[in-house]
């Protein structure tokens, strides 16, 4: 727990003066956004070298394809439910301006506005491309370090709610500083962005252990960024209070990513319980 404890404390110090640079007017500087985000890995490289931790331990392996599908998928089906849900009910409208008017199609040759399909499976692939340069710094640190160290101490329930809440305190700053996240009272932004994450958190800790790479953390992270808090936020018209039900800030949202999670959980812990079962009966 040295580890961990070293780990978080280096973060806290570094993200701190890089908030104090965003708060003197940085809000918006690609550099300090940057940095922010390439502040865990960091921390975790400066904390592994300071124990003399192995740095190749961290999961570089990409492993079986299995876990990076569900990593990207995994966020889809989060918002087709939680979305899905608002549309149908009618607290918010489904919309494709957004999507039909992306400069990703535009990139790719389409003309403005461009047929539905072509700007969402353009911002799917152009955006998700560029996404994970930002992210790996992030993941880095969450899933290459944090998550495997706690794991070797606590279950992946208590381990999943550590680095959910971690990760979402982090970054509080910028939530209540107004340049980050959406436009709803703190109040329902800051349980609901703890709630949503909580649940990314989960989903990642359940794919580290089975494919125990840092990878899965990237690509959750990146569909989660790119399609969850972009795409799908894009196609919802801002009705009355929808967005305190969906977006990265909403309650609802998060009620859903946790359930999900669950599931998921539930189902990888019967195959390991079946495989289990298999092995014992082979022996026999």
């Amino acid at each position: 727990m040295k580890q961990v404890i070293t780990f978080l404390v280096i973060t806290s110090i570094i993200s701190t003066g890089i908030f104090i640079w965003m708060f003197s007017g940085a809000e918006d500087s690609a550099p300090a956004v940057l940095l922010m985000m390439y502040t865990p890995g960091v921390s975790a490289l400066i904390t592994a070298v300071i124990y003399r931790d192995k740095i190749r331990n961290f999961g570089w392996r990409s492993g079986k394809a299995g876990p990076l599908l569900y990593s990207f998928l995994l966020p889809v089906i989060v918002s087709l439910l939680g979305y899905g849900l608002v549309w149908l009910t009618k607290f918010s409208d489904f919309t494709t301006e957004e999507v039909c008017n992306y400069r990703w199609a535009k990139m790719i040759g389409f003309d403005l506005p461009a047929p539905f399909i072509a700007g969402l499976f353009s911002k799917m692939i152009l955006a998700s491309f560029m996404t994970v340069i930002f992210v790996f710094g992030e993941e880095l640190g969450w899933s290459g370090f944090l998550t495997p160290k706690l794991r070797k101490v606590f279950s992946v329930p208590v381990t999943s709610v550590i680095v959910g809440v971690f990760w979402a305190v982090w970054h509080f700053p910028a939530i209540i500083g107004g340049f980050y996240g959406v436009s709803t009272p703190l109040w329902v932004a800051l349980p609901g962005f703890t709630m949503v994450l909580t649940g990314a958190s989960f989903m990642r800790t359940v794919l580290i252990e089975k494919s125990k790479n840092l990878w899965v953390g990237v690509l959750l992270h990146t569909s989660h960024n790119v399609i969850l808090m972009g795409i799908f936020k894009e196609m919802t018209l801002d009705k009355g209070k929808a967005f305190y039900l969906v977006s990265e800030t909403g309650v609802f949202l998060g009620v859903i990513y946790i359930l999900v999670a669950i599931v998921f959980w539930r189902i990888h812990m019967r195959r390991i319980s079946s495989s289990t079962r298999g092995c014992i009966t082979t022996k026999i």
